[in-house]
């Protein structure tokens, strides 16, 4: 079922109200001294296409990509628009703009989603140049990682407005790569008990079916590309696994593995670099390079360890993109924040082993929020920065304590009316003693009606407070949770739920490549 796409509204604020590292600030704000690390950020699309290496030699012959990219289409039922660029990878006027991540379940966080929309928009933009050649987008889907802890969990707000954290049940991890671990029937027990924390809408049935495994041998790669086919195949984004490339795309690798000593050697010097330019090093120097994939384990391999076949290799994180761009046309890299931070480290590697350095694009950055969830926002008068703290403190800076000074005002009353009347009592008794019952009882009824209405003030109050913090707790288990930005904890598919697979028009909407701040899509 689709619907009409109308047009989201998109406002922005500036990265540094958020926060994110100090490499993505300084590249986004055109910083001098990280040129040299990661060249400048593109303003436009003509000034990409000045920059990009448009004349570079591959290593890959295009018509065996094309193969590759055509097979791995059909075999996850890509749309005929995903088959058109395949075919259009064989033609030397073709270029990519790339972006990737390691498949996640249900699609991992949404920032992988904002990567694959940023890809196509800035593919499209390219392409629609005076002159320019044809650019398509093309989604590196990492299955080669072999941390199933960080891929196999995914978090949704649950009724009560807490973030609530859904895993496969699988084995213990022992270095296996995603690629290898077979999660069909876990799947289909993940979607029952997440059925539970979705709404119902018209789209249920159709978005559980995307997610829903096709057979038991399933891997999170195969979910993952279906995930984006579904998406973003109308706008011909190309999906690839590294162990579905050409077997040309692994002749290279045993020469790196030579030069590991020299590669370790220029990182430790643009470690040192970095660190005196005031940036700090997340990223571990001395991480492993290369690992070999033996049998169903990926095991790390140390500086000249014997390995059995090239295409048994497997480059660690510093190396994968410069392996990336060794083999395939590549000319835009989409990424993020934690890439940019590793590419400080590696871009010169570049030069280093002889590969064609492309642009480096900060992928879109959003947060998605639904009409009901805009109303609370605004009603209450608070923006995503100010969710950061606890949500029984910021609805407590809501309550504007207007009833309680109204509590206290009756207090004072009934303390002033309690004294005068005790005082005329004392007159009365001297009046006309028969007139001291009458008086007390009508003391009593003031009392007891003053102690009412404070207390029907005092509960109105506390049911104010409670609903707010009810609310709050809803704005920050959807918008900030985790005290996170929402991109970086919460998947596509409570989205998808309530919009259909048009909700990628939307963050496509977004995901301007060449915004620097924030994006907040009102949907």
């Amino acid at each position: 079922m689709s619907v009409e796409h109308v047009r989201a509204n998109v406002r922005h604020i500036p990265y540094r109200r958020l926060g994110t590292i100090e490499v993505q600030l300084r590249y986004c704000e055109d910083d001098p001294e990280i040129r040299q690390f990661l060249g400048s950020r593109p303003r436009n699309g003509a000034d990409l296409l000045r920059r990009a290496p448009l004349n570079a030699r591959r290593l890959v012959d295009r018509r065996d990509l094309s193969v590759s990219f055509t097979d791995y289409a059909e075999r996850h039922g890509a749309p005929q628009e995903v088959l058109d660029s395949a075919r259009a990878v064989a033609s030397d006027d073709t270029f990519f703009v790339i972006t990737g991540q390691q498949p996640g379940l249900f699609g991992g966080p949404l920032y992988s989603v904002h990567k694959a929309a940023t890809a196509v928009r800035l593919a499209r933009e390219l392409s629609e140049l005076p002159d320019a050649p044809r650019v398509v987008p093309v989604f590196w889907n990492h299955s080669d990682d072999h941390d199933l802890d960080e891929v196999n969990r995914a978090f949704l707000p649950n009724s009560s407005q807490e973030v609530q954290r859904v895993r496969l049940d699988l084995p213990a991890a022992s270095g296996e790569p995603i690629r290898s671990i077979r999660v069909g029937r876990a799947m289909e027990s993940a979607l029952a008990e997440v059925a539970t924390l979705l709404p119902d809408s018209d789209f249920l049935e159709s978005v559980m079916d995307v997610f829903r495994p096709r057979h038991a041998d399933e891997h999170f790669g195969d979910a993952m590309a279906r995930l984006l086919f579904s998406l973003f195949g109308e706008d011909g984004l190309l999906v690839i696994e590294p162990r579905d490339l050409p077997a040309s795309a692994f002749e290279v690798l045993p020469r790196w593995c030579e030069m590991s000593d020299s590669i370790r050697d220029r990182i430790g010097g643009v470690t040192e670099h970095l660190t005196d330019i005031g940036l700090d090093v997340t990223m571990d120097p001395t991480a492993t390079l290369m690992f070999e994939m033996a049998g169903d384990r990926r095991v790390p391999l140390a500086a000249s360890e014997p390995f059995r076949r090239a295409q048994d290799l497997s480059p660690g994180v510093l190396l994968r993109p410069l392996w990336q761009d060794a083999c395939l046309p590549t000319i835009g890299f989409v990424v993020g924040p934690g890439e940019l931070s590793y590419l400080a480290i590696a871009g010169p590697l570049y030069k280093t082993l002889g590969v064609p350095q492309p642009v480096f694009v900060p992928r879109a950055s959003m947060t998605l929020v639904e009409p009901s969830i805009g109303r609370v926002l605004n009603r209450c008068g608070l923006d995503i920065p100010d969710l950061t703290r606890d949500p029984a403190e910021i609805a407590a800076e809501l309550d504007d304590g207007s009833e309680g000074t109204v509590e206290e005002a009756l207090n004072s009353l009934g303390d002033q009316i309690d004294s005068e009347l005790k005082r005329i009592a004392a007159l009365v008794a001297d009046s006309d003693p028969q007139l001291v019952a009458p008086a007390s009882r009508t003391q009593s009824k003031i009392a007891e009606e003053l102690t009412k209405l404070t207390k029907k003030l005092r509960k109105a109050r506390e049911q104010r407070v409670g609903t707010g913090l009810l609310q709050v707790r809803k704005l920050v288990a959807n918008l900030r949770p985790r005290g996170r930005l929402q991109e970086r904890v919460l998947p596509i598919l409570p989205f998808m739920v309530r919009h259909g697979t048009s909700i990628s028009r939307s963050i496509l909407d977004a995901a301007d490549p060449f915004c620097i701040d924030h994006g907040v899509v009102e949907l």
